[in-house]
């Protein structure tokens, strides 16, 4: 699978605000509260005294905005908050008793749900709590760059501790972040943006958003940011209560709320893909809808049932889906599909520009004019897969451009009662300990009993989505269906607040191909030993070095079922915040599937390739297709059997935090965590891992409780449980100085979710599961037809194992932030700086081969995982934010990063296998992921027309069409992400059972160009293909790739009406000016486009929403 090219950045809109008018002779705080671009409505602004403690609430309107009259002067303490998000605290003087304060609030949420990628097996439900990108691609304050607050003084009091998981979290209260969730850069315009909405719709209908409930502290252990208390939105504050949206908004609390909203695209409004061939490129016809409606409110049933205190929510969100896919493809021509290779050069390499050589397997004498005289009858029949050229030329000479149907529906119920007192309007606490001044004043309303919350949702989610390959005759289906259901029980015990929650998920996800239980195409070609079961049906995978391969879909059926168990507690106690809790998960998934049922052929060219004198073939001569047609495969692969898998695991954890203000200006934040993840097993206890002799000189089959050749009884899961995994976490937020601020701490997070995929591959294997990997020889020839011989019994043909005592990763984090406000320029600037330490981070090796063979007679080829890499991670960032100020908002954040592994598969890389077993010091390198510089820019611009605007404030007919406008957009610079020089097809590495490990070799030719090309990305005469039995000496990720330059743009605007009714307009454009996005190089020395860009991201799109809320 292709290395990610991802961005940690996620784009969100939509903002209208304007300048509230202030009553003469009166005094005010105002504002608006808002996250990143987007409005919070129903946010509740709490304005404290500092002196007297007098307290003044009011929610914000549906622009997000708010005013507060004051009762005289003196200094004031202001909190915005909202379930699910982050609060926020300032602090004004106030000297006059007829002066307006502005004081502006961006929130943010309290996590993000990673978008992560891992082109290794999936992980069958088992995905725990770590990222496998451990050196986080970006820090928090990059992906809150779009949200930074623009007040050092905000959550003073919340050093905040990492969060497992979390994607992210607000510069102003966290000292220590987890690594961020890749997401696609420049294609997420509004991701964030959606999900608040989403908050703001469970808020209007009288719920704590589940966002809330989801992240509660009590539930997921140090880090947690409040929230958690029976009704105390923002952990546990005063004010802030789930329901309190009456305020100056003017609306009805017992009304039902809700809004309806649609979301269009379509082709005419889109560019056309770009061209990496220049050919002109036609837009398939395609279009994109979204649908989302809520509803909610007090449950009432007029005349029969009115239910004050139970509150409903219903939710239904639709996609349906037509988005193009857009492919270029090297195919052979007409003339090499006949066996006509007189006109067919070398592509690359030494001989570039000479004919190709290919002879006669049987007589090792060429083939007259470079013309085979016979065609395999199977390569024959397979050769109807692999489509004609549709363009000139023999380098991507084949697009495919179509547009792909996904439809997705979900349906969300919820109940939320509240026993004991109504919900509306109230503020009860959640034992916060963040207040300022006495904990906000909250803990002074601590009398008498607390109400207690049950809560109740229910969610089923379906979607189809249809599986596209860049061939038009390959393809497939994917559908998923879910059920979530989950109770809560939130009761407080005194000064003691408990949280519970159940949760119980299914799933069930079908994969199939265009030919299962319809077309044997394998067994059609006359293909022997492949899976025979109308479920494996479809087309054998083809590999080669010249071309784009062959690969069908592979089907599965999947259904995981999870059980979670959570409880927490928070004990608010003098100046400690004390949380401590934890959850237990039980989780099984059932699998049927096969992972290679029709084969793998891999053609090289060694079999048209001409011979030295020990019949080893030689590089430089032969011709992959010429392989095929004949029917003559240099490596083949397969793996099916054993039915219906049925695997089982267990999780649990137990953390300890203290939040602890010592001081008004001083707050530390201090937790343990434990966490244990038991490896996976299987009920039948059928997996099968490797038992290794020292030195790899012998390996025989391992089974669950049996006892190995050469270390002993292997546990049920075939690996050690590793019980060491302990995450201290330490947080410190100390107010310097009235405007300046200095965060920093130290956090662990492990990767628990590793068991998963390496269970998968534990399973399928002998004699369980028919498993090979043949490599050709003269006492072994392979063909097409005959590619999986009959094998002596005592052959092992595990394809993998893992060291038996493989630990689970882990990342340790450091963060320190300086953050200073410019109060006469409006500014606010931080300076950030992070580092990570990755541990036990997962090398796939393969090591039973030599120089030039296999090392180990009697066993074929196999992958080795091991936990022995590691990586390092620093970035620096300065991050500026201009408040908004006669109608323009803007900010921006410089990130500079380097990121260093040794790793296969951090960062979703995919899984590379080490060039060299012995070796793994030469595999240190770049990361996948790294990225030097990142550039983020964002701005709103409140357009100057209408009432109290600098134009047309005199001309209403103008005004009503063009006031409340606003202009905003965000601009994302990014430099390439790294490559690697590989050398796929070699001879001699193929000949020891693998393909694509073997690197380059560096001719000392530099390959950066002063212009490079589509055609020609990097200096191919840096590199060449290293002699027969040697190894490539290009460390990894040397070559970069192409940068991206986004910008996004969007007009929006809100209609409010009366009661608190409203219309939301808004165009959008992601790319808006149509640049080139190139994604990926062609990096393999021995492909037709070595050195080209193969692959460019989506030109302009434009969406249009309408909302009207109710």
């Amino acid at each position: 699978m292709r290395s990610l090219f991802i961005a940690a950045l996620i784009l969100m809109d939509i903002f209208v605000l304007a300048a509230m008018q202030k009553p003469e002779g009166d005094g005010f705080i105002q504002g608006i509260v808002q996250s990143g671009n987007t409005p919070i409505p129903g946010a509740t602004v709490t304005a404290t005294h500092a002196v007297t403690g007098e307290k003044l609430v009011t929610s914000t309107d549906l622009r997000g905005q708010y005013q507060i009259k004051l009762p005289g002067v003196g200094a004031y303490i202001v909190e915005a908050s909202m379930a699910a998000f982050a609060p926020a605290i300032k602090e004004t003087d106030i000297k006059d008793v007829s002066s307006t304060a502005r004081l502006d609030f961006d929130l943010m949420l309290l996590s993000r749900s990673p978008q992560t990628s891992s082109g290794r097996p999936d992980t069958l439900g088992f995905r725990g709590r770590g990222a496998q990108a451990l050196p986080a691609r970006e820090t928090a304050s990059e992906a809150s760059a779009q949200q930074a607050s623009g007040d050092v003084t905000e959550q003073l009091n919340s050093a905040d501790l990492p969060v497992a998981g979390t994607a992210d979290a607000p510069t102003e209260s966290v000292a220590v972040l987890g690594n961020t969730a890749e997401t696609t850069f420049g294609n997420n315009f509004d991701f964030d943006r959606e999900r608040i909405q989403r908050i703001i719709d469970e808020r209007f209908g009288g719920f704590p958003p589940q966002e809330a409930q989801a992240n509660a502290p009590a539930l997921i252990g140090p880090g947690g940011r409040g929230g958690g208390g029976p009704r105390g939105g923002g952990g546990g504050r005063g004010g802030g209560g789930f329901f309190a949206i009456g305020g100056r908004g003017g609306f009805n609390v017992n009304r039902p709320r809700g809004n309806i909203s649609y979301t269009g695209g379509d082709s005419a409004l889109d560019a056309a893909p770009y061209s990496l061939t220049g050919q002109p490129a036609v837009k398939p016809a395609y279009n994109q809808n979204r649908l989302s409606a809520s509803i909610g409110g007090p449950f009432k049933i007029p005349k029969l049932v009115s239910l004050t205190n139970t509150n409903y929510i219903f939710t239904y969100n639709a996609t349906r889906l037509r988005s193009p896919y857009d492919a270029f493809s090297t195919v052979p021509t007409l003339a090499e599909r006949r066996g006509d290779f007189s006109q067919t050069l070398i592509r690359s390499g030494a001989g570039a520009g000479d004919p190709v050589r290919i002879f006669d397997p049987g007589t090792h004498v060429p083939f007259p004019d470079n013309r085979l005289p016979r065609i395999d009858p199977a390569a024959a029949s397979l050769l109807a897969f692999i489509p004609e050229p549709n363009l000139p030329g023999d380098v991507q000479n084949f697009h495919y451009l179509t547009a792909v149907t996904n439809k997705s529906d979900d349906i969300n119920v919820r109940l939320n009662h509240t026993f004991g007192e109504s919900g509306f309007g109230q503020g009860t606490p959640a034992g916060g300990g963040f207040g300022r001044r006495g904990g906000g004043g909250a803990r002074r309303r601590r009398q008498g009993p607390q109400p207690t919350n049950l809560n109740f949702g229910l969610q089923y989610r379906n979607s189809e989505n249809r599986l596209t390959n860049p061939f038009p005759g390959v393809g497939g289906r994917n559908t998923t269906n879910g059920f979530n259901t989950t109770i809560g029980l939130v009761h407080s015990f005194g000064t003691i607040t408990d949280n519970l929650r159940v949760n119980y998920n299914i799933n069930r996800t079908a994969s199939t191909n265009l030919y299962a239980f319809q077309q044997g195409i394998a067994g059609a070609a006359g293909i022997t030993g492949v899976s025979r079961s109308a479920f494996d049906w479809g087309i054998p995978n083809l590999g080669f070095t010249n071309f784009t391969g062959l690969n069908d879909i592979r089907p599965s059926t999947r259904r995981d079922r999870t059980v979670q168990i959570q409880n927490g507690f928070i004990w608010s106690r003098g100046r400690h915040a004390l949380r401590w809790g934890g959850d237990f998960r039980w989780i099984q998934s059932n699998l049927q599937t096969d992972q290679n049922a029709r084969g793998s052929f891999t053609f090289t060219g060694a079999r048209t390739a001409a011979v030295n004198q020990g019949l080893s073939p030689v590089e430089g001569t032969g011709y992959d297709f010429a392989d095929f047609l004949l029917g003559l495969p240099q490596l083949t692969s397969i793996q099916y059997g054993g039915g219906k898998y049925y695997f089982r695991g267990t999780s649990w954890d137990l953390f300890v935090q203290d939040d602890w203000r010592v001081r008004g200006n001083l707050t530390f934040n201090l937790g343990l965590r434990y966490e244990y993840v038991s490896p996976v097993r299987e009920l039948n206890n059928r997996m099968v891992n490797l038992d290794v002799a020292p030195g790899f000189t012998a390996v025989v089959p391992a089974f669950p409780g049996q006892a190995g050749l050469f270390t002993g009884i292997f546990p049920v899961g075939l690996l050690q449980p590793d019980r060491n995994n302990f995450a201290p976490r330490v947080g410190i937020a100390w107010r310097v100085t009235n405007r300046s601020i200095l965060r920093a701490g130290y956090g662990v997070n492990y990767n628990t979710g590793a068991y998963g995929s390496l269970a998968q591959q534990l399973a399928f294997q002998p004699p369980f599961s028919v498993t090979q990997t043949n490599i050709n020889s003269g006492l072994q020839p392979l063909t097409l037809q005959n590619g999986f011989p009959t094998l002596p019994p005592e052959t092992v043909t595990n394809n993998f194992g893992v060291n038996r005592d493989y630990r689970i990763g882990y990342v340790q984090i450091w963060n320190l932030d300086v953050q200073r406000e410019f109060r006469s320029a409006n500014l606010t600037l931080n300076l950030d700086y992070t580092g990570t330490k990755g541990t036990h981070l997962d090398v796939i090796e393969a090591p039973n081969r030599t120089a030039t063979g296999l090392r180990i007679p009697g066993v074929q080829p196999f992958n080795w995982e091991t936990s022995e890499a590691n990586s390092t991670a620093h970035s620096g960032t300065i991050r500026v934010r201009r408040r908004l100020q006669r109608g323009i908002q803007m900010g921006g954040s410089y990130t500079f990063s380097k990121s260093i592994d040794n790793a296969s598969s951090i960062g979703g890389a995919g899984g590379t296998v080490a060039q060299n077993a012995f070796d793994l010091a030469a595999e240190r390198g770049l990361s996948n992921f790294d990225q030097s510089h990142r550039l983020n820019v964002d701005y709103i611009w409140e357009l100057p027309f209408g009432r109290e605007r600098r134009f047309l404030a005199n001309v209403p007919y103008l005004a009503g069409v063009l006031a409340g406008w606003q202009w905003s957009g965000t601009w994302n610079l990014a430099s390439g992400l790294p490559f690697t020089a590989r050398v796929l097809g070699s001879f001699t590495d193929v000949n020891r059972g693998t393909n694509g490990t073997l690197r380059a070799n560096a001719t000392g030719i530099s390959p950066d160009l002063a212009d490079p090309s589509v055609a020609q990305w990097f200096n191919t005469a840096a590199f060449v293909v290293p002699l027969a039995g040697q190894f490539g000496d290009v460390g990894r990720n040397t070559l970069r790739g192409p940068s991206a330059s986004v910008f996004g743009m969007a007009l929006s605007k809100i209609m409010p009406f009366a009661d608190g009714r409203s219309i939301e307009l808004r165009a959008q454009a992601s790319n808006i000016f149509n640049t080139p996005q190139f994604r990926s190089i062609d990096t393999n020395l021995n492909s037709s486009s070595f050195g080209r860009v193969t692959s460019a991201g989506s030109m302009r799109k434009i969406q249009l929403t309408a909302r009207f809320r109710f």
